[in-house]
């Protein structure tokens, strides 16, 4: 069975595949590209790298396949995922996360609400597991399976927040020698279960927040409307108000969405703008703060020194002198 179209779709194009991998990336303009290294490193056991920089990916898992209990390991080293239940409810993992989910809860579809996502994948189906891991099993008395279902306890996903316990496990393979990374990634297999057997049935690990599909809709629709109007004066009263949602929802389905607060949006979209103007026009720098929404000229570069490192007149000076190189 060839999971790497079943988790991310068959719109792929093959790049390099030897006897230790496979790689893959689908490009398209309209929806960014990812790039896809699968390794197999057990029977029923393939470690996929995930370079992802696209908003949605469709995966094309057959109705028959779900029966089969198969399970994915996630691991975000960077950027946001959008984990979308098959219940309706959604939840996001951000740099440093980790969640194990049964592949038949998931969604056809994932989505990265910031185009980017950095991270890796253990698919793991006990079915094919052959006489290499279930010697592993009693030499460690771990059984992998059993440890997957009390995590998913009732076939719910298992998410936990970033640790320095998990870190260390998953950081170390993002940075092995492809020479050796089977057998690299094959212990890291059994350090990762050694530590999922401590931590098996402690559902304080699996505190991060849910929410809604249609809250997360509604979230999403505040993200475009205060880009396309960040010069406005935008209070969350308003926007709860326009949008038919609580504000502390509305602030909380926010920030697991996007890592950041509706306001950070505002003012980074602000000082972009602001950025490019510096560059491009001829507008005084007061001017400039007015066109993207700061009445008070010093909020406004006090703002943009602390983002940039630069006051706005040294930025508009460097910049007007690069031009000119």
């Amino acid at each position: 069975m060839d999971y790497m179209n079943h988790l991310y779709g068959r719109n792929k194009k093959k790049i390099i595949e030897n006897s230790r991998s496979r790689i893959c990336e689908c490009c398209d303009l309209e929806n960014g590209k990812y790039v896809i290294t699968e390794y197999e490193i057990f029977k029923g056991v393939k470690v996929f790298y995930n370079d992802i920089h696209t908003s949605k990916m469709t995966s094309s898992i057959p109705k028959d396949s779900l029966n089969e209990r198969r399970y994915e390991i996630n691991h975000c080293r960077e950027g946001r995922f959008e984990c979308v239940l098959r219940d309706g409810t959604v939840t996001y993992m951000e740099a440093g996360d980790f969640a194990i989910n049964l592949i038949s809860n998931s969604s056809k579809e994932s989505f990265f609400p910031i185009s980017h996502y950095h991270g890796v994948t253990f698919c793991i189906t006990p079915s094919e597991f052959d006489e290499e891991l279930h010697l592993l099993e009693k030499m460690f008395e771990i059984d992998y399976e059993v440890v997957l279902n009390e995590l998913c306890y009732e076939n719910k996903l298992f998410i936990q927040r970033a640790t320095s316990e998990i870190e260390h496990i998953f950081f170390e393979m993002y940075k092995v020698p492809d020479d050796i990374v089977i057998g690299y990634l094959k212990v890291k297999f059994q350090e990762l279960f050694l530590y999922l057997t401590a931590v098996k049935n402690n559902m304080s690990y699996s505190d991060r927040q849910y929410f809604a599909k249609n809250n997360i809709e509604i979230a999403k629709k505040i993200n475009e409307y205060v880009l396309q109007n960040f010069t406005e004066t935008i209070t969350y009263e308003k926007l709860s108000e326009t949008f038919h949602i609580k504000i502390t929802t509305m602030k909380n389905c926010y920030k697991s969405i996007y890592g950041e607060t509706i306001n950070d949006t505002i003012i980074k979209k602000r000082l972009e703008e602001a950025a490019l103007l510096l560059k491009n026009s001829a507008l005084s720098i007061t001017g400039i703060a007015i066109q993207v929404g700061y009445t008070d000229h010093s909020k406004f570069s006090n703002a943009f020194k602390k983002r940039y490192n630069l006051t706005p007149s040294e930025y508009k000076k460097i910049s007007k002198t690069a031009h000119l190189v």
